[in-house]
């Protein structure tokens, strides 16, 4: 007996539907939420370390620079009600740095050195072998510190500008007296409690340290905006310097 078109396209479909239940894969398991992923910490460090080196790096060649050769000051005590002046590079870390304390973000950071400008950020501890390997290779150095039990990353601190330079050679507390451009002056110091991170304390913890370094800028430029001598002008960061 001959089968009709239609009949023949519905055995057809029959066999394969037959095919596919019989020969089919097991179903994957079902995916978890991108969000629960957990992450080395290194990766949470590398992060905030990259946005700090860069937003610091704007303000020491487009503010500090161009501000002391037109006769502003940057110091130590720069938030003294009778003092006209601006933070150093390193101070603007600091402050952020206090900031982030303050924020309860868990985050720390310090700049510290083997020839520190203050007794209070020189390397102690397992910190200063770390220090001693990341000046010979150039490589950050990540690890658990015993003495704190907090993670740690090191990443080295160079003196990248001419006013870098200067103001640590002709500082009064210097221990050392010839800097020269692109020495290691130091190493920006991140701590963290945990082994591991999601992608959540990542993107909060970033825009935590976005916050930090915008607020004392904002402190410096409303500080500024009072100084008998006028603010240079701050034209905004080249694409270049934004990367």
């Amino acid at each position: 007996m001959k089968l009709k078109g239609r009949h023949l396209f519905g055995l057809a479909l029959l066999t394969l539907l037959v095919y596919l239940f019989v020969s089919a894969p097991e179903p994957l398991p079902e995916a978890k939420p991108a969000v629960s992923a957990k992450f080395p910490v290194k990766l949470l460090f590398d992060v905030l370390a990259a946005e700090q080196h860069a937003a610091r790096g704007i303000y020491t060649r487009r503010v500090v620079g161009p501000g002391l050769k037109t006769g502003m000051k940057f110091t130590e005590d720069w938030t003294d009600t009778d003092v006209e002046a601006g933070p150093l590079p390193a101070i603007f870390l600091r402050g952020v740095s206090i900031q982030l304390q303050s924020s309860n973000s868990e985050v720390g950071l310090f700049l510290g050195s083997d020839y520190p400008l203050s007794p209070l950020n020189k390397f102690t501890g397992i910190q200063i072998q770390h220090f001693e390997e990341i000046k010979k290779e150039g490589n950050p150095a990540f690890f658990l510190d015993p003495s704190n039990n907090m993670y740690t990353a090191m990443f080295l601190d160079p003196a990248g500008a001419p006013s870098c330079v200067s103001c640590h050679n002709n500082h009064p507390d210097t221990p050392k007296l010839d800097w020269q451009l692109n020495d290691p002056m130091g190493a920006t110091t991140w701590l963290y409690p945990r082994e591991n991170v999601s992608a959540e304390e990542v993107l909060t913890r970033l825009a935590i340290l976005r916050t930090a370094m915008r607020d004392v800028y904002q402190v410096y430029l409303d500080k500024a905006s009072a100084f008998t001598l006028s603010l240079i002008h701050i034209s905004e960061p080249t694409r270049q310097e934004a990367i």
